[in-house]
Parts: structure tokens; sequence; C-alpha cells
């Protein structure tokens, strides 16, 4: 019996550790604080240890701003704030960048907006 109330509890805390694990994980391909976007737009530049660092402190001040942004009834509003948001961390993220760095970004930065006028689907 002592055994079996072992074994439970030791399931209990593995499924726990697993879910808190899963939980915390950002998701694949994804800078914690960035979108899936923004790390789009981070494709093909390699960032010095110098830069990811202050890239992910950008990224993590924006999308604390974006969460904040979420109480905002008014849908307009929210569309622009958060375009307003966009390209304040673009601009701050190009600021860091060498200029070779800036070609790259703002070559996502045109796909990305290519993209969008396609309905979000890849250019063919």
């Amino acid at each position: 019996m002592r055994k079996l109330q072992f074994v439970m509890v030791a399931a209990m805390l593995a499924g726990s550790t697993t879910v808190a694990a899963a939980q915390d994980a950002a998701p694949q391909g994804q800078r914690p604080g960035g979108g899936r976007g923004f790390a789009m737009l981070m494709t093909g530049i390699t960032l010095t240890a110098e830069q990811q660092v202050k890239v992910d402190s950008i990224a993590k001040k924006y999308a604390e701003a974006r969460t904040a942004l979420q109480s905002e009834t008014d849908m307009e509003a929210r569309r622009a704030k958060g375009r307003e948001l966009t390209t304040k961390q673009a601009d701050e993220v190009k600021a860091l960048l060498t200029d070779d760095q800036k070609k790259v970004f703002e070559k996502n930065q045109a796909d990305a907006a290519a993209r969008m006028q396609g309905g979000g689907r890849p250019p063919r």
C-alpha cells in the first residue's frame, strides 16, 4: 500500500512538472518576449551577444505593451496602437543593427508587408 502511494505521488509530481515546463517554454522559433511576426523580421540576421540582449529587452518591452493593449475595447484604436507599437519596436531594433543587418531586416519587413497585402499568404 505504501509503495502504491509513493508511485502515485511521484506520477503526480512528474505530470505537474511537465505541464509547468510546457507553459514556460517559448513557442519553437520564437524568442521570449517576441511574437512570431517579430521572429520573422529577424530571419537571416545573426546578432552579436550584446545585440541579442538588447533586442530581447526591446521585444519584451513591446510584448508587455501589447499585453496591456488587450484591454482596449475599441478595435480600431487597438489596431492603430498596435501598428504604432510595431513601428516603434522596429525602429528601436534597427537602431541596434549594422548596415548589412538593416538591409536584411528591411527586406524582411517588405516581405511581411507583401504577405499582408496578399491576405497573409506567402507570395508566389
